[in-house]
């Protein structure tokens, strides 16, 4: 009986942040510039104009945001497994710095826009994806096989693309707004394009997160203990960094550079759950998305009409969370 108890209490646990998020997504619906009422979303009884605003303008982006919250938080869990550091985040192999400056060059290059994708976009995610083989290649050059290596050859590549984007920002001032909102993040003018554009690669980079999850708790207990158990550790440092750096990717294009949310949520999911990755990776998805979902419906209903870039909102709630993790961090190396 207290068998049975304890599991439906588990069940509980693991099913409660997905009715969180799902009610979260109804409120969201229903506030902002106007409010709508909750019961005529649920009975469907709104009026033509506000079936608009929440089918064509509300619903893709809190989609979108949800979408941009789970790559996040799942690269995150996925990557402080992997380096194990608790520190680590999507943006540690210079993805984010990468995909910057690739928005910052399609300004640049006369380039025909795509139907469904913008020159931005577009450059945007072949700049990630290109910084993330940059770090590899810089790694095999110097024949490091180490989380260590790949950490420090991530933290170099990604401030020589910051420093040459600072750059190309300073000789074209005319662009400097837009590119601030780029960085600092926003989901706004987001619809179903975007979302059509990104959604298969997004769920394609989630799924491959989620099966790295038995490798990385082999990993736990360090990479030569790992292989006297026979883990393929470079395999699983391709694999891993690959499917990280195509997450980031997608969510780095969805919505910009958007900080905390990679790190924090797995904190989040590993206080509640545990360290066991199988379960860790998936729950830091929905509370990725759950936060990234919060913080846009903040960002655009605090100021309304205006709007505040959603990263403001994610640095402003985590930056305390990092400086609790720091104080943990170094309790515990004091104790040792």
């Amino acid at each position: 009986m207290k068998q049975k108890r304890s599991k439906c209490i588990s069940v509980f646990w693991k099913i409660l942040p997905i009715v969180v998020l799902i009610l979260t997504g109804l409120i969201a619906l229903c506030i902002g510039t106007k409010f709508i009422s909750p019961l005529s979303v649920i009975f469907q009884t709104c009026s033509k104009t506000e079936f608009t605003i929440i089918a064509k303008i509300r619903l893709p982006r809190i989609l979108i945001s949800i979408m941009c919250g789970a790559l996040l938080g799942g690269t995150g869990a996925v990557f402080q497994g992997f380096f194990r550091n608790p520190l680590a985040d999507p943006g540690i192999m210079g993805v984010c710095s990468g995909a910057t400056f690739g928005a910052v060059l399609s300004g640049l290059i006369p380039f025909a826009a795509i139907p469904f994708l913008s020159p931005a976009t577009l450059f945007s995610f072949a700049g990630a994806l290109f910084s993330a083989f940059c770090v590899f290649l810089f790694a095999k050059f110097f024949r490091g096989n180490s989380s260590v290596t790949l950490l420090l050859s991530g933290t170099a590549i990604g401030t020589f693309f910051s420093a040459i984007a600072s750059i190309i920002l300073l000789t074209h001032e005319s662009d400097l707004h837009s590119f601030y909102v780029w960085t600092t993040g926003s989901f706004n003018a987001k619809g179903w394009k975007e979302f059509s554009v990104f959604i298969i690669p997004s769920i394609i980079s989630l799924v491959l997160l989620e099966f790295s999850a038995r490798h990385l708790d082999v990993l736990v207990c360090g990479e030569d203990s790992a292989r006297t158990f026979g883990l393929n550790y470079k395999f699983l440092r391709n694999y891993t960094l690959i499917s990280g750096s195509l997450a980031a990717s997608c969510a780095v294009c969805s919505g910009g550079i958007i900080s905390f949310v990679g790190l924090i949520a797995p904190h989040i999911a590993r206080k509640i759950y545990g360290p066991m990755h199988r379960t860790l990776i998936f729950q830091s998805m929905i509370y990725g998305g759950l936060l990234m979902l919060i913080a846009d419906t903040l960002a655009r209903t605090v100021v309304a009409p205006s709007e505040l870039p959603v990263g403001i909102i994610t640095s402003l709630v985590g930056v305390p969370c990092f400086m609790v993790v720091l104080i943990k961090m170094s309790g515990g190396s004091r104790r040792q």
